[in-house]
């Protein structure tokens, strides 16, 4: 079976629709050991200058096997990794940001080529960021633009050379929308997803 990492960075916990929206997703992926890392557990709180000169002396020792790197090592060992988090002014919470740079560790999950260009080292073939959003997206407007998506598919290739997909209902929240439709329409789009999740 291959290793799905699910990232819960669901701040509402069973009152999220994103939760809900993953949780149809990842259910219905095959072949599939699931692995749920429940962010608001975690308290992540940003990188400080300790933090950054810890960091900075394990990797100079090539110490990435330290405790300090297990969020990092998570990450690289999965074959696919689901991110499930709202759509929070114009890209993720801050606690999915905090994971984030947790993740980013040269020498462990990426490295610079010959040429300098930095090469993903983490084995992942699928990343899913997994969201839902109150209003619409519209990438030709910087004020409507989905930032959290692009931001997404840039740390994916940095990491990796998998696929990179978003799994989004949008509108719930304009007046007059049926909240209930639109997020059975993308639960459909997840079901279906899930059946070439490997292909």
């Amino acid at each position: 079976m291959k290793k799905v990492l699910f990232v819960n960075g669901c701040i509402r916990g069973g009152q999220s629709r994103t939760l809900r929206l993953a949780q149809r997703l990842v259910s219905r992926i095959p072949d599939a050991e699931i692995e749920v890392l429940l962010l608001p557990a975690l308290h992540l709180t940003p990188y400080d200058a300790k933090d950054i000169a810890e960091r900075d002396a394990l990797s100079a020792a090539g110490a990435f096997g330290a405790p300090f790197f297990a969020l990092a090592n998570q990450f690289k060992t999965a074959d696919a990794v689901v991110l499930a988090c709202p759509f929070w002014d114009m890209s993720v919470p801050s606690m999915v940001r905090n994971y984030l740079e947790r993740l980013c560790v040269t020498g462990l999950t990426f490295h610079y080529g010959s040429d300098n260009y930095p090469v993903g080292d983490c084995r992942l073939t699928r990343f899913v960021y997994v969201t839902t959003r109150g209003g619409i997206v519209d990438n030709r407007d910087p004020v409507l633009a989905d930032h959290a998506s692009a931001y997404l598919l840039s740390l994916c290739k940095l990491l990796s050379a998998g696929r990179f997909d978003t799994l989004a209902a949008e509108g719930l929240d304009i007046v007059g929308n049926d909240a209930e439709a639109l997020l059975r329409a993308a639960e459909n789009q997840a079901e279906e997803m899930a059946q070439h999740f490997w292909d």
